[in-house]
């Protein structure tokens, strides 16, 4: 693993080392752990919740889908308005005040009995995710210098997939497991969401005592928008490929649940160990994507053949029939997943370095936007034909690739212009 080089530029006293991205990284862990168990959990405690209130079974599905996407939804509109707060007020208490957002959201999360508490306190886990990923993401670019920053993000990326991974064995290992607290009743699905919204307080408290402050000391009080056209227009069209590709990625993590059970008769047990190739691969290749490969592929070009794994992984999905076809296409779905998604964020984070997190605030919007519109778009396609969500992706994504394509290209003509 090369070594992370520390911006010059640092506050006063604020010497940020390896053991302070490890706690960073950490705390991202943490804040994904709960995301991962959502993702197997909630079907099926909202379907006992629903239960509770009274509820049509009909109305369930479209619940879960609304829960999924209110989540998104709430990320979407704190994102920009977070990332300003991140330059005016310092990475380190944006960080440990998102941290506590969510312990206390998802311990309340599996303690409620009432389907509208779930709606308000998804929002609430929501703004408060966007609180520690976009002040993570922005200490991690202030961590490293912009050559190394595809490599700090693809850390970051990777502490994010092993959330995501570890979520569904943490509610695997608790299903069926009761504890009574107090005369209250845990059950295995409730239980989930106390145990990781525990560990994201204890991770607050880690952070709190732990994390030095980043930002450069040249940061303004007050962030300014980007406003350099260029700047823009690459900062425009790099959100663009946020929202593709997030899309694409929902596409797998919200639908494969049903369309796998009802497509390939997946068990449960089936259905996590797709989840576990997906995010132990994201986790070990974006490491691969910013260390060996990036001799060969700069960043660039790797999101432009990330978008074509992507498109390729999603479409196969359709024609396979049986387990290993099935999980070598969630591996291609992976890699290029693994291959966009730390060279997209660092190239977003040089689209304007004095105000990082509010460009970053941005991409968690774009990133947002991308994640909300798969339960609209993605439903109402499901609901008329079980592949039509893939196919859609899928010929966004390979769009998203033609045009990153071009854009590589270009670069790479002007650099070669340049040296002539």
């Amino acid at each position: 693993m090369s070594r992370i080089r520390f911006q010059s530029e640092r506050p006063s006293g604020a010497h940020m080392d390896r053991g302070q991205m490890t706690v960073l990284l950490a705390a991202v862990f943490a804040v994904m752990l709960g995301y991962g168990v959502t993702l197997t959990v909630l079907p099926y405690y909202t379907s006992r919740v629903h239960r509770l209130s009274g509820v049509s079974d009909d109305a369930l599905a479209v619940h879960i889908g609304v829960l999924t996407g209110v989540f998104a939804l709430a990320q979407l509109v704190a994102g920009p308005v977070v990332g300003r707060l991140t330059d005016r007020r310092g990475r380190r208490p944006v960080a440990v005040a998102g941290l506590v957002g969510v312990g206390i959201s998802q311990i309340a999360f599996g303690l409620v009995s009432s389907l509208w508490w779930l709606y308000a306190l998804r929002v609430a886990g929501g703004i408060a995710a966007s609180f520690l990923t976009i002040a993570a993401t922005t200490a991690v670019a202030d961590l490293t210098d912009e050559r190394d920053r595809p490599r700090g993000m693809a850390l970051f990326g990777t502490a994010v997939s092993l959330g995501i991974v570890a979520g569904p064995l943490l509610g695997g290992a608790l299903n069926g497991v009761a504890v009574e607290l107090s005369g209250l009743r845990l059950d295995g699905y409730s239980l989930p969401f106390v145990v990781a919204g525990s560990v994201a307080l204890l991770a607050a408290a880690m952070l709190w005592w732990k994390l030095a402050e980043s930002r450069p000391v040249s940061a303004t009080r007050k962030s300014q928008p980007v406003t350099d056209r260029t700047s823009v227009q690459r900062l425009g069209s790099s959100l663009g490929l946020v929202v593709a590709a997030q899309f694409g990625l929902a596409v797998f993590e919200s639908t494969f649940v049903l369309y796998a059970r009802d497509r390939f008769a997946f068990t449960v047990a089936q259905t996590t160990q797709a989840f576990l190739v997906c995010g132990v691969a994201m986790a070990v290749l974006q490491l691969v994507a910013t260390g060996p490969l990036r001799r060969v592929l700069d960043p660039r070009a790797q999101i432009a053949v990330g978008f074509l794994a992507m498109s390729g992984g999603t479409s196969a999905l359709i024609v396979v029939q049986t387990l290993g076809p099935v999980m070598v296409s969630v591996g291609v779905l992976a890699a290029g997943t693994a291959l966009i998604t730390p060279n997209l964020a660092a190239v977003v984070s040089q689209a304007s370095p004095k105000t990082m997190g509010a460009s970053l605030g941005m991409k968690s919007s774009a990133s947002s936007l991308g994640q909300f519109l798969d339960p609209v778009v993605g439903g109402m396609l499901l609901a008329w034909r079980a592949v039509l969500p893939y196919a859609f992706a899928a010929l966004l994504l390979a769009g998203a690739g033609a045009a990153s394509a071009r854009t590589a290209c270009a670069d790479r003509s002007s650099r070669n212009s340049r040296r002539l």
